[in-house]
């Protein structure tokens, strides 16, 4: 996959697209699983999430106008998800760098627990409010292409975890 239009151009509103699809999944998910390295969090992806992300827009057959809008809106919370992830990051890196024998070792790592606790709930809210704030955006009928999309995500992952 490469932004590339037809004309052998770079195409900026796939470009754009495939940024926007990235930081709605950081907007989506807590900043709870933000450390690198560490599970599923708003801030892993990779080539393979920015193309479901690409497939899914195409999918919603968002229009021009809703494109820069959706992109005005993520642009303008991109600051604060920088900071989560800054956060977490220094977090994560701080908790690597600690010495169980420092005798300062549990009183340092709660200080950093109750970090990640709020940095969990300054995740969740700048999600929900993103969110929002897309899905305004959105025709009520591509918000039912989307709850369906997720219904059949979510039923995928349980069948995948669930072998009973």
């Amino acid at each position: 996959w490469c932004p590339i239009n037809d004309e052998g151009d770079f195409d900026m509103k796939l470009h754009t697209l495939v940024l926007i699809g990235v930081l709605a999944v950081a907007g989506v998910s807590t900043a709870a699983y933000a450390t690198p390295g560490f599970g599923p969090g708003p801030f892993a992806g990779g080539p393979d999430l920015a193309l479901k992300l690409e497939h899914m827009a195409d999918h919603l057959d968002l229009t021009d106008e809703q494109r820069a809008s959706v992109k005005n809106i993520l642009q303008a919370a991109k600051p604060e998800i920088e900071a989560v992830r800054d956060q977490a990051r220094a977090n994560h890196e701080a908790i690597q760098s600690l010495d169980p024998a420092d005798p300062a070792y549990e009183a340092q790592l709660n200080n950093i627990a109750l970090s990640n606790g709020e940095l969990a709930t300054t995740g969740t809210l700048l999600a929900v409010r993103v969110r929002s704030e897309v899905q305004a955006v959105l025709t009520e009928e591509q918000i039912a292409k989307l709850e369906r999309g997720k219904e059949r995500m979510k039923k995928r992952m349980q069948n995948r975890f669930n072998h009973d």
